[in-house]
């Protein structure tokens, strides 16, 4: 019996497979791998490609693409193809140096500027971008050399007055620095850029001339946190001239807020205003929690509350914060200090 039953067990699982192989798989059964499909931009790039293989504008065109999507690997690669269609286009180097630039490779930027330059000695990009790489470097006689050379070829350049600024400000010449970001602006009254260095320049030396830069750069980019925040602080270390200041600094780190309701340093400088400048310990207690709820990381803002809490005369409540400020910074002398005020010590 036993004997039986193997062989019945055996011969009918053999069937089973006899049927199973003679079975057609149904369609939906299939194992054929499915290629993922293209971008259609990237499908039509290809077929430029395909289509004029020697045109090193398609490469370009691909390499840009690739750039957009943070394919940088892949840029590099297409840069290579275009220049190996046409090793004479100066901005094909220009365009490949940048990338190189944004990627923190300078040598590798710099002779593709110089390879510019070999191929067209009047392309003022490649120019100011060797100008900018020489400022980076602190080789400063060889960026205005290379700035200079430009604004030959081209006078109507602001980003070279521009540059002329960077170099006199990080050499400590202020007065020509804001003659130069001035000329840029003469030359572009849009450049954003320089109404802030030159208000920066104004704000230095106390001068309300920052405040008339900082709104035009406000004008020209009605969404900038920068501006505004610093604006508000030039109004905010000027308030003593003038008390209404502070409010004009309120409005503006709430248009900050606005803007960007992360922005935890709007909602603690408020607070700061009010508890250094003001004295309103309610006011600025309230605005130190906005930025705590914003960030519960902000130790500052943990001790500056303790501070209004203290000057309330809640000492349980401002323990508790100068406790939770050592917590996230065990180093921050000054919480330790008041701690020990409020405990006695």
């Amino acid at each position: 019996m036993r004997t039986l039953i193997k062989t019945t067990t055996f011969l009918l699982f053999g069937s089973f497979l006899i049927l199973a192989a003679c079975e057609t798989p149904k369609p939906e059964e299939s194992t054929e791998i499915q290629q993922p499909s293209l971008d259609p931009t990237l499908e039509e790039l290809n077929k430029a490609i395909l289509d004029a293989p020697n045109d090193p504008n398609n490469y370009v065109r691909r390499a840009n693409y690739y750039i957009e999507n943070n394919q940088i690997e892949q840029a590099f690669g297409d840069f290579k193809l275009a220049l190996f269609a046409d090793s004479t286009r100066s901005d094909i180097y220009y365009q490949r140096a940048q990338l190189f630039y944004n990627q923190g490779a300078i040598p590798e930027a710099t002779a593709d500027c110089e390879r510019c330059i070999t191929h067209n000695a009047s392309e003022t990009d490649c120019l100011l971008m060797l100008g900018e790489i020489n400022i980076h470097l602190k080789q400063y006689g060889i960026a205005f050399d290379k700035i200079n050379a430009a604004l030959e070829v081209n006078e109507q350049l602001p980003f070279a007055y521009y540059m002329k600024g960077r170099i006199y400000k990080e050499t400590g010449d202020t007065t020509l620095a804001a003659s130069s970001y001035q000329t840029a602006i003469e030359v572009d009254p849009d450049y954003y850029d320089a109404y802030i260095e030159v208000a920066l320049l104004y704000a230095s030396a106390k001068s309300d001339l920052a405040l008339e830069y900082y709104t035009t750069a406000i004008e020209i980019r009605p969404a900038s946190v920068e501006a505004r925040y610093n604006k508000a602080i030039y109004l905010q270390d000027t308030g003593f001239k003038d008390k209404t200041r502070y409010n004009s600094a309120f409005k503006l780190y709430d248009e900050i807020l606005e803007i960007d309701p992360q922005n935890a340093t709007a909602a603690y400088n408020k607070g700061y205003i009010y508890l250094e400048f003001l004295q309103k310990y309610d006011s600025a207690g309230m605005a130190f929690t906005q930025a705590i709820e914003i960030y519960p990381g902000y130790f500052q803002a943990y001790y500056n509350r303790g501070l209004c809490y203290e000057s309330l005369n809640k000492p349980q409540l401002a323990l508790e914060d100068y406790s939770n400020a050592l917590k996230l910074q065990p180093a921050f002398d000054a919480a330790a200090i008041a701690k020990s005020r409020v405990l006695g010590y």
